[in-house]
């Protein structure tokens, strides 16, 4: 089992090591200062090539900074170090810019960065780049029933919730149906016993709860409170068809679906009409799909890596997921926090978590979790997850 993550120290050592670093950088300014005075009021006396002094001068300047800043790299807040990165170009840039005056001696007051670096970090919360749950080595909540009564779960697979009411569904595989649960782990009503066989996917709207069945390879659409309303799909390779359905995502009136076997993505509109595909050649075995602001991301099982594509279906970039000591075994669920942060459900049974770069962050769950399936953060932000018992019984669990 991995040992306890000590945020709140790595944090205080981050900002000693920041502090420690800008304070250097002050003073290997400080130590050219008489040189650069020395250019400038040569060039001040009228000297040939005034701005090719004035360049090399910066110039100087720019190498250094970029030199100490090289030493400060870090996996663990790399985007932290970014926005301090930018924040002293930035300094750099205006100082430039108000105080040049080849006429004016007095430019050259550097004062110390050093300040100007502590009030940056005083401003950036620093848990906005490394998420508070990562301190949660355990669970806060386990519900292990399983059975075919109310509240008990057989082999589920998939979760989603309603960010209105905050409430769970669960695709309670075996059992054939959907169970709607609070996020306290309370069983509330069930579902989808007449249409399902092998449900694995949920998502939801508004109004409507979306499901993909797998044994039928279809896509079954019901009401908030469990009423049938439509259902389309079948095995197959055309349009609208598939060979190995997986996950799902309702995004403005849309539904977009993995097709694993063709490796593809097929979106539907929310009546379950098909549109149109995209991915085929680009996709490797495509798992789950989220859609925020303009962006499609689409975990791939077999090369480590989010594919990231425009709302009009065009490859935008791939963002291959790094960091870990091993691969990560087969991906199978995954989501995205408020900061862009990738929680990545797998068969090593546990949860990773990326950053919006694709750089490990942390490892969740060990020794809590086994065959782990759906994830999801409710309205709270906990991490809800569910898992099906070979080793151990069927659970619901909340980090």
């Amino acid at each position: 089992m991995a040992a306890v993550f000590n945020v709140g120290q790595k944090l205080e050592d981050l900002k000693m090591e920041i502090i420690r670093t800008f304070d250097e950088l002050y003073q290997y300014l400080s130590d050219r200062r008489d040189s650069l005075l020395s250019r400038l009021a040569k060039m001040k006396e009228g000297h040939d090539g005034k701005n090719v002094e004035l360049e090399a001068a910066i110039k100087q300047l720019r190498i250094s900074k970029d030199q100490i800043l090289a030493t400060m790299t870090s996996n663990l807040v790399g985007g932290l170090l970014d926005t301090v990165k930018q924040t002293l170009d930035r300094n750099i840039e205006l100082k430039i810019a108000e105080k040049v005056k080849v006429d004016n001696l007095e430019f050259i007051e550097f004062r110390c960065y050093s300040d100007k670096i502590r009030k940056t970090i005083n401003e950036i919360d620093l848990f906005e780049i490394i998420p508070e749950y990562v301190r949660r080595e355990n669970p806060i909540l386990k519900v292990c029933e399983r059975g075919r009564g109310n509240g008990e779960l057989t082999n589920p697979k998939g979760i989603a919730v309603d960010s209105a009411s905050n409430e769970l569904y669960i695709c309670d595989k075996s059992n054939c149906r959907i169970q709607v649960l609070t996020t306290e782990g309370k069983y509330l009503r069930s579902f989808g016993t007449d249409h399902l066989k092998e449900p694995r996917s949920i998502c939801l709207s508004k109004e409507e709860v979306f499901v993909t069945d797998k044994a039928k390879e279809s896509i079954v659409k019901f009401s908030l409170a469990g009423q049938f309303l439509k259902e389309t799909g079948s095995r197959g390779i055309t349009k609208g068809r598939f060979t190995s359905i997986t996950g799902l995502r309702h995004e403005a009136g849309l539904i977009y679906v993995c097709d694993f076997g063709i490796q593809r993505i097929q979106i539907f509109d929310s009546n379950l009409n098909f549109i149109k595909q995209f991915g085929y050649g680009e996709l490797k075995a495509p798992t789950d799909i989220t859609v925020l602001s303009d962006t499609i991301y689409i975990l791939s099982q077999n090369n480590n890596s989010i594919h990231c594509y425009n709302r009009d279906c065009t490859l935008q970039n791939i963002i291959q997921l790094t960091g870990q000591d091993q691969p990560m075994p087969a991906a199978i669920f995954f989501t995205i926090d408020k900061k862009g942060n990738f929680l990545i459900t797998n068969t090593a049974d546990d949860i990773r978590i990326f950053s919006p770069q694709g750089v490990m962050k942390h490892i969740l769950g060990r020794g809590h979790l086994y065959n782990l399936m759906g994830i999801v953060l409710d309205n709270s932000d906990n991490i809800i997850c569910v898992n099906y018992g070979i080793e151990g019984p069927d659970c619901f669990q909340k980090y």
